[in-house]
Parts: structure tokens; C-alpha cells; sequence
């Protein structure tokens, strides 16, 4: 029966990275329709542009809720493996553990023999999560759009915009 847990965890966690991915990239290509038509409609109808900027800032908003459920049952299945791992091996090396240096000696020993260039190998071990960029995208494209909206109700007291900011 652990093996049958053990198993079932780690499709489960294979699921969650996968769907992630596929819902990122529609939210991914939906705000950059929403930017391409913000940029090519020229500000002729101001209601448009600020209702497309409220529709981006939405749409990052969900997206950022979208990639943290999905990192939150991610870790949650990773732990599973963990524990389900533990009690079949009993002690024995483990593939899921929470020895980073070993990780680290592994990819920077890999990392040596295939002659990586000192600033490539240095972001690579710095181990970033390709699971939390998604909801670091959502944050950052959530902060561009607020300033996009700004930029739209710029005519509104106390709203405009710094004088240092051109165009738009």
C-alpha cells in the first residue's frame, strides 16, 4: 500500500507542475492581448484604456491567487513523497530530501565538468523556483498594470501623473 501512496503522490505532484504551467500561459498570453490592444488602440477612447488596464490588473491579480494554489498543493504532494518515502525505504538513500547541500554539491560538481561560465553556474545554483516566478510575474504585471490604470485617470485630481513621466 505505500508504494501504491508513494505513487499517487508523485503523479499528483507531476499534475499540479503541469497545470500550472498550461494556466500560467494562458494568463501569460491573456494580458499580452490586453497590452497589444492598449498599445495599438492609441488612447482614442479613454474609457477603453482605463477599462482594458482594470481587465490587466484583474487578470495579474487572478493570476498570482492561480500560481499560489498551485505552489501550495506542489509543496503539500512534495511532502507527501517525503513522508510516503521515508517509511518505504527506512533510512535508506532517499530520491526527496531536505539536504540541500547535497543538491548543490551534486549540480555545482556537474556544473564543473561542463565548464558553465561563473555568472550562468551562479544562477543556477541560486535554485530558482520555476513554480514561485509565476506568482512573482503576477505581482510584477499586477504593480504594472496599477501604474497603467494610474496613468488612465491621470485627468482626475489627485490622481495625474508625476511630471517627470512622459507619454502614454
Amino acid at each position: 500500500m505505500p508504494i501504491q501512496n508513494f505513487e499517487i503522490a508523485l503523479r499528483m505532484r507531476e499534475f499540479e507542475i503541469t497545470q500550472l504551467t498550461q494556466r500560467n500561459n494562458f494568463f501569460m498570453i491573456f494580458q499580452g492581448v490586453l497590452l497589444a490592444g492598449l498599445i495599438q488602440s492609441s488612447h482614442t477612447k479613454p474609457v477603453v484604456s482605463l477599462l482594458v488596464c482594470v481587465a490587466g490588473l484583474v487578470v495579474s491579480v487572478l493570476q498570482i491567487g492561480m500560481a499560489s494554489g498551485s505552489k501550495f498543493w506542489q509543496e503539500y504532494w512534495e511532502q507527501k513523497l517525503s513522508e510516503f518515502e521515508g517509511i518505504e525505504r527506512n533510512g535508506q538513500s532517499v530520491l526527496f530530501h531536505d539536504q540541500t547541500v547535497q543538491y548543490e554539491q551534486t549540480v555545482r560538481s556537474r556544473l564543473s565538468v561542463r565548464q558553465f561560465g561563473s555568472i550562468t553556474a551562479k544562477l543556477i545554483i541560486s535554485r530558482y523556483s520555476v513554480s514561485r516566478i509565476p506568482i512573482y510575474t503576477g505581482i510584477a504585471l499586477a504593480i504594472i498594470w496599477l501604474l497603467l490604470v494610474l496613468c488612465a485617470l491621470r485627468g482626475y485630481p489627485p490622481l495625474s501623473i508625476p511630471g517627470f513621466v512622459v507619454g502614454f
